[in-house]
C-alpha cells in the first residue's frame, strides 16, 4: 500500500504539492478568527453535585458577579479616602465609566458609593489607616466568555482612572492575564522557537533546503489545524489551550516525522537510487512508520476522552487536528516536494556560508566551516552511518547491558520519588509570574482586606415536592451544619455562620430552593468538610446539595481520579494492541508499555520536584503551586504517546534490519545507529 502511495505521490507531485497546500493556507485563513470562538471554562465536572448546585443557586438567587473587577483606590499623599473633595473626584469618574460603558458594566459598589453608611461590611471596605478603598463593578454578560471579553473591552478605560493608578483585581483581571500570558507565551515560541528550531535542523542536514522542509510542514501543520479546530468551534466550545497545544506539539511533532522522511530520502539517495525509488522507497518504510507514530499518538491521546471535563476533549481534538495533519502531510507534500529536489535537497550547505565575506576571509571560521561541512553537509550512506557515533555506542551498551540498564533504571526510579509530594489544586493568580501587575493587585488586596476574599461553600437545599423551603427546614439544616467545625464566624459571632445568600440581579427568586454559605477557616480542609456537609441528613421533604468554588475544584479532581483506572486501562491496552498489530510480537508492546510508565514516573517526579516543591523557582520566575489535575491527565496521555512513538521509530528501523537477514545484535545496532541521532 505505502509503495504505491509512494509513486503516486511521485507521479502527481505537483499536484499533491499545490493541493495540500492550498488546503492548508486556506485552513490557516479561515482558523485566523479561532481567538474569538475560544473559551477559558471547562475545568469542572458538570455531571458532579457542585456543579449542578451552583447552576440551580445562580438561577434562583442571580449570578455573583461581586468579584468580577476589584478596583483599590489609594488616597494621595497628605489625604485620606474620607477626604470630600477627592470621594467627589473618583466617584465622578466611576459613574462616567459606568454611563459609557452601560453595555458590559452593571454598576459599581462600594464605600465611595455610601461613605456615611453605618453598615459593618461597607465601613470594611476602608483600611484602618483610610489610605484605601476598593470598589466592585460587576460585569455584564450569562457566561464566562461572555464577561471576559466584556472586560477586555473596558479594561484600557478601566486603567486610566484615578490617573492611572488604580490597581486592577478580581476574577475578570487576572483570567485576562493568564489568557494574555499564554498569547505572549506563543509569541515567544514564534519568535525564539521557531527559528531555533530552523537552526539545529540545519547544523542536523546540512544544509538549508532540507532543514527547511520539515519547518515547511510545520508551519502549514499549524495552518491548517487552526482551520480544523474553527471548524469543531462551530459545533462546540474550544479551550483557550487548544493553540498552545496546536502551535507547540503540531510544529514539533512535524518537525520529528519532517526528520525522519528527509533523512530518509537522503539515506535512500546515498545508496544509489534515483529520485522516483527514493521516494517510493522512503514513503513505504518513513511513510509506514509516520502514519503509525500519529496512529499511536492519537490513540494514546484519544483515552483523555473518557474524562467529564471538556477542558481535555478540546485538548483532544487539537492533538488529533495537528498530529493527523503532520502525518499526512508527511506522507503527503514532504515526498511531493523531495520527488522535485532530487539530490538538490542538499543544497545551500554549510559550504554556502563562504559567500559571506567576515565568514570566508577569517581563519578559524573558515576552518571551522570546512570542518561543519565534512561532517554534516555530506548526505552518508547507510554504512557510514552505522559506523558513526551510535552504532559504537550500542556496540558497546551490548558487550556490557546491565553495566548500562541497571544505573539508567535506578536514576529513573529516582526520579519518581518526588512524586509523593504531587498535590492538585485550580488555576490562580499564583500561576502568573510573581510581578504580574495583576498577580501583585489581588495579594495587596488580599493583604490590605483579608475579609473580603473568600470562597465560600454552599448548601443549595431544594424541595423534593416544589413546595417553599420552611425557615423551620433552613435553621434545621443550618443547626446541622454549624455541628461542623473549621468555618469562619463573621465578627466572631456563631449566629453569623451559614447565612443565606442575598439575591442578585436576574434572580429567579424560586421559593422552592434556599443557598445557604459558608467561608472555610482553612482552605486546605476543604475535601474533609464537603465529604462531612455531603453527610448531613437532609430533614424530610428536602435535598441538599454542596457547591461553591472549593466544592467545584474537589469534584473536579474527584472525578479524573476515579477514571483514572479506565484511562490507564485505554491508553496501555490500546497501544500495546497497536504495536502487536505492527510488529506480530506479544513481548515487543509490553517492554514498551513498561518503559513508557516508567518515563512517565520520571516526568512527573520532574514536575513535581520543579514546580510543587519549587527547586528552580527563583531563577524560572513561578511560584510553586499544586498542579492542575487536567494539566497532569495531558502530560500523561501525551508523554506515554510520545515514549512509545519514538520506540517505534527505533524498533521499525531494527525489525526493518532483521527482515533483511541480519542477526539480533546487528538489528539492534543498525536500528540505533539509523534513529539515534534523529530522536536525540
Amino acid at each position: 500500500m505505502f509503495a504505491w502511495w509512494g509513486r503516486t505521490v511521485y507521479r502527481y507531485r505537483y499536484i499533491v504539492i499545490g493541493v495540500t497546500a492550498a488546503l492548508c493556507l486556506i485552513g490557516g485563513v479561515f482558523g485566523i478568527g479561532l481567538g474569538k470562538h475560544l473559551t477559558s471554562s471547562g475545568y469542572y465536572d458538570d455531571g458532579s453535585q457542585s456543579v449542578k448546585a451552583s447552576v440551580i443557586g445562580d438561577k434562583v438567587y442571580g449570578r455573583d458577579r461581586s468579584g468580577h473587577i476589584v478596583a483599590i483606590f489609594k488616597a494621595p499623599d497628605g489625604k485620606k479616602v474620607t477626604d470630600p473633595a477627592w470621594q467627589k473626584k473618583i466617584t465622578d469618574e466611576l459613574n462616567q465609566f459606568q454611563k459609557d460603558h452601560a453595555d458590559q458594566v452593571m454598576g459599581w459598589a462600594g464605600y465611595l458609593r455610601a461613605p456615611d453608611t453605618t453598615s459593618p461590611i461597607v465601613k470594611g471596605m476602608v483600611t484602618q489607616d483610610k489610605k484605601y478603598t476598593f470598589v466592585s463593578i460587576p460585569l455584564k454578560g450569562d457566561d464566562d466568555d461572555t464577561i471576559l471579553n466584556n472586560y477586555k473591552d473596558i479594561a484600557p478605560e478601566l486603567q486610566k482612572l484615578d490617573g492611572g493608578t488604580v490597581q486592577l483585581a478580581g476574577l475578570e483581571p487576572i483570567a485576562n492575564a493568564l489568557t494574555g500570558s499564554i498569547a505572549s507565551d506563543l509569541k515567544k515560541f514564534e519568535y525564539l522557537g521557531v527559528p531555533a528550531v530552523t537552526v539545529v535542523l540545519f547544523l542536523v542536514f546540512g544544509g538549508a533546503v532540507a532543514a527547511g522542509l520539515p519547518a515547511i510542514v510545520g508551519g502549514l501543520t499549524i495552518a491548517g489545524a487552526l482551520g480544523i479546530m474553527r471548524f469543531v468551534a462551530l459545533f462546540g466550545p474550544v479551550h483557550i489551550f487548544a493553540l498552545m497545544v496546536i502551535s507547540l506539539i503540531g510544529f514539533g511533532i512535524a518537525i520529528d516525522y519532517g526528520l525522519f522522511v528527509v533523512s530518509r530520502f537522503r539515506e535512500e539517495i546515498a545508496e544509489g537510487y534515483d529520485t522516483e525509488a527514493a521516494v517510493r522507497r522512503t514513503v513505504m518504510t518513513a511513510g509506514r512508520t509516520v502514519a503509525f507514530s500519529a496512529a499511536l499518538i492519537m490513540v494514546s491521546t484519544a483515552s483523555l476522552l473518557v474524562l467529564p471535563q471538556g477542558f481535555v476533549h478540546s485538548m483532544t481534538y487539537a492533538i488529533f487536528a495537528a498530529v493527523g495533519l503532520a502525518a499526512l502531510l508527511s506522507i503527503t507534500l514532504l515526498p511531493a516536494c523531495l520527488g522535485i529536489l532530487g539530490r538538490h535537497v542538499d543544497a545551500l550547505g554549510v559550504r554556502t556560508l563562504f559567500r559571506v565575506p567576515f565568514l570566508r576571509n577569517w581563519k578559524y571560521s573558515r576552518v571551522y566551516l570546512n570542518w561543519l561541512a565534512d561532517r554534516l553537509q555530506k548526505t552518508k550512506t547507510r554504512e557510514e552511518v552505522e559506523a558513526g557515533f551510535w552504532g559504537k555506542l550500542v556496540t558497546r551498551v551490548m558487550k556490557r547491558p546491565l553495566a548500562f540498564a541497571i544505573p539508567i533504571a535506578v536514576g529513573m526510579i529516582l526520579l519518581v520519588i518526588p512524586l509523593g509530594n504531587l498535590s492538585f489544586g485550580a488555576i490562580s493568580e499564583k500561576y502568573l509570574p510573581p510581578d504580574n501587575s495583576v498577580r501583585l493587585a489581588q495579594e495587596h488586596f488580599d493583604k490590605l482586606f483579608p475579609g473580603y476574599r473568600t470562597d465560600p461553600l454552599t448548601l443549595v437545599i431544594q424541595s423534593t415536592n416544589h413546595q417553599p423551603v420552611t425557615d423551620t427546614q433552613i435553621a434545621d439544616v443550618r443547626s446541622r451544619a454549624m455541628s461542623i467545625g473549621g468555618f469562619s464566624e463573621q465578627d466572631n459571632d456563631p449566629a453569623n455562620m451559614w447565612q443565606e445568600r442575598s439575591y442578585a440581579p436576574g434572580a429567579s427568586k424560586d421559593p422552592s430552593v434556599r443557598v445557604l454559605q459558608n467561608a472555610l477557616v482553612n482552605p486546605n480542609d476543604a475535601a474533609k468538610k464537603i465529604n462531612e456537609l455531603r453527610n448531613i441528613a437532609p430533614p424530610r421533604g428536602i435535598d441538599i446539595m454542596v457547591g461553591g468554588t472549593p466544592a467545584l475544584i474537589e469534584d473536579s479532581i474527584h472525578s479524573l481520579v476515579d477514571k483514572a483506572p479506565l484511562m490507564a486501562f485505554v491508553l496501555i491496552s490500546a497501544t500495546m494492541l497497536l504495536m502487536f498489530l505492527a510488529f506480530g510480537s506479544f513481548v515487543l508492546p509490553i517492554k514498551a508499555a513498561v518503559m513508557s510508565v516508567l518515563t512517565i514516573g520520571s516526568t512527573l517526579g520532574i514536575l513535581t520536584w520543579i514546580f510543587v516543591d519549587g527547586h528552580f523557582s527563583t531563577w524560572l520566575n513561578f511560584t510553586p503551586t499544586p498542579l492542575m489535575v487536567v494539566i497532569i491527565a495531558l502530560v500523561v496521555a501525551v508523554g506515554y504517546g510520545l515514549a512509545t512513538d519514538y520506540e517505534v521509530f527505533l524498533v521499525s528501523r531494527m525489525v526493518e534490519a532483521r527482515e533483511r537477514g541480519m542477526s539480533t545484535a546487528e538489528a539492534i545496532r543498525i536500528g540505533t545507529a539509523t534513529t539515534g541521532r534523529l530522536i536525540t
